[in-house]
């Protein structure tokens, strides 16, 4: 990865946060009552019997949730390795083995072992950036960050703005747009293909903000609505509810993991696919 591209993908990371924006809290109707609860605020609602916590205008709980990922994943690195020795212990082990599966699995066998090994530091910390966010929202006194569209689709503008920039850089801005167009083909058919895939490079910005919106939104709304069900109905709807419910959040952990896998690895493919000659 060229070096010129660090500053803008660490000014990038820094920027996500910013996109997060706050969303209506509170209401007297079920659904009002349901989307209070996934959607972002200024107010933090740790547990019933605390008092809320009154953030600053600038900061919504969603932005906190980013901020306090990014700081997690950098506190853990610092102080797994700050003392580097010759046997390592379990957590370095387990970070170790994390690295090994994004390099092994992800970027080598769809960059190479040259080119991934300059972006293995990018996809490994983007990988757990993403995780950690999703885990941090099951908790039941946080929120998912990565259910709000704001910030999902912040992260795929970053995707897109990389794409564009290291295809410019490695294979030539006239290169870059000389991929959307199929070689020897008739003039009609060429541009109809080039229309086709200039839309289809949007649409995979698209695509990766929703799927990840789309699931970890949609998880957290069936557990609410399943506890919900308890106060609606009756209290007996308690024995069906609660089961579904602690089920749907297991489930909910394995979703967690297989979103960040699956951004990691559609960022690493579209990234890829954009910086190479075609054809």
């Amino acid at each position: 990865m060229n070096r010129r591209l660090l500053p803008i993908i660490l000014l990038l990371f820094l920027l996500v946060p910013l996109f997060a924006e706050s969303g209506t809290s509170g209401g007297e109707s079920l659904s009002e009552a349901l989307f209070s609860h996934i959607q972002d605020s200024n107010v933090l609602e740790l547990f019933p019997f605390l008092p809320e916590i009154h953030l600053p205008a600038f900061l919504t709980v969603h932005r906190l949730m980013l901020f306090m990922s990014g700081l997690l994943v950098f506190a853990v690195f610092a102080l797994v390795f700050r003392k580097p020795g010759l046997k390592p212990g379990v957590a370095a082990v387990g970070l170790e083995m994390v690295v090994l599966f994004i390099r092994d699995d992800i970027v080598y066998p769809v960059m190479g072992e040259e080119r991934g090994e300059r972006w293995l530091p990018f996809f490994t910390t983007m990988f757990l950036f993403i995780l950690v966010i999703n885990l941090i929202g099951l908790i039941p006194a946080f929120k998912t960050a990565t259910g709000n569209i704001n910030v999902t689709s912040a992260m795929a503008v970053m995707v897109f703005v990389l794409m564009v920039l290291v295809g410019f850089s490695r294979i030539g801005v006239v290169h870059f747009f000389k991929n959307f167009i199929p070689e020897d083909t008739a003039l009609p058919i060429a541009i109809f293909v080039a229309l086709l895939e200039l839309l289809g490079f949007f649409i995979k910005i698209m695509v990766l903000s929703l799927r990840i919106f789309a699931n970890m939104f949609a998880g957290h709304l069936a557990i609410l609505s399943f506890i919900a069900l308890i106060f609606v109905l009756s209290p007996i709807m308690a024995a069906i509810s609660i089961p579904f419910a602690l089920f749907t959040y297991t489930l909910e952990v394995l979703v967690a993991l297989i979103q960040a896998l699956v951004f990691t690895l559609l960022s690493c493919i579209f990234i890829t696919q954009a910086s190479s000659a075609h054809g």
